[in-house]
């Protein structure tokens, strides 16, 4: 069938490794636009720090925020949201107590985060092109787990950045044996994020569907991290780029070249011709 709706993952597939939109990318989703599709910006990213050279694009009428947690349409109006259920908050916070971690919260269209990694991105594990955009996006305060804990019911998704392999991965596993109400994923290497268990980018693709009277049929997305892999396998035509994780790949039918080649160009061309 047709395509009616367009889903792209913003870091490391719409947008290059150095923090921009190319001109091609940004032409190829106007071009879409113009031919009748509604293109959406689904990313990791609450709806505060979505770049704004893409939510000026025309065309992208909604933005899915925080991997899925928050929908919003192009004025900026919160159109569904699933925050994370309280007891669950509750236990994370108490299974981590001495764990040491940078934390990250979510709500409102806000990110607040350790001052730790605020004043020192790069020892956290950020590339210097995304300096800028940690320090420019973020509050910061000096106890995180107090603020997690203190907002525990309103919560759109919290993660944890940490650079050391071996304890991120000690960490995630003891929380997805113990959270069965939290969607857990990962948009980059060194972060390890949680969701309400309903609140992912596929499920805010279904209701966009039922919001625009749409089929998953008629639908594309295109991404490059674990936390794209559901988009891509629920709609009709899914698409990864080169520099995408395994499981994004596996479940991708189209390959893409990657982000930093106009990937995102390539898909729509494919998309507009098909």
């Amino acid at each position: 069938m047709k395509i009616k709706l367009l889903a792209l993952d913003l870091d490391g597939t719409t947008l290059r490794s150095n923090n921009t939109l190319s001109p091609k990318v940004a032409q190829a989703v106007e071009a879409a636009a113009d031919s009748g599709i509604e293109v959406v910006a689904a990313s990791g990213r609450p709806y505060g720090s979505m770049p704004k050279e893409v939510l000026a694009l025309r065309g992208v009428n909604y933005v899915v925020s925080s991997n899925g947690a928050a929908i919003h349409d192009r004025t900026g109006a919160r159109l569904h949201a699933t925050p994370m259920e309280e007891s669950e908050v509750l236990r994370l916070l108490e299974l981590t107590r001495d764990d040491d971690l940078i934390w990250e919260a979510f709500l409102d269209g806000a990110t607040y985060t350790d001052n730790r990694y605020l004043r020192h991105p790069l020892r956290y594990g950020c590339t210097p092109a995304y300096i800028s955009y940690v320090q420019n996006s973020r509050g910061g305060l000096d106890d995180m787990r107090q603020y997690i804990y203190d907002n525990r019911r309103r919560l759109d998704s919290v993660e944890y950045v940490c650079p050391d392999k071996v304890l991120r991965e000690q960490v995630r596993d003891k929380l997805e044996r113990a959270l069965r109400e939290t969607y857990i994923t990962s948009s980059s290497a060194n972060f390890v994020e949680f969701m309400h268990k309903t609140a992912t980018k596929s499920n805010a693709l279904r209701w966009l569907c039922r919001h625009l009277n749409l089929s998953l049929s008629q639908t594309a997305a295109c991404g490059n991290a674990d936390n794209d892999a559901d988009m891509i396998a629920c709609a009709g035509l899914g698409a990864a780029v080169a520099n995408a994780s395994d499981s994004c790949k596996r479940a991708a039918a189209v390959l893409l070249p990657g982000n930093d080649n106009d990937g995102v160009a390539a898909f729509i061309e494919l998309v507009l011709n098909g």
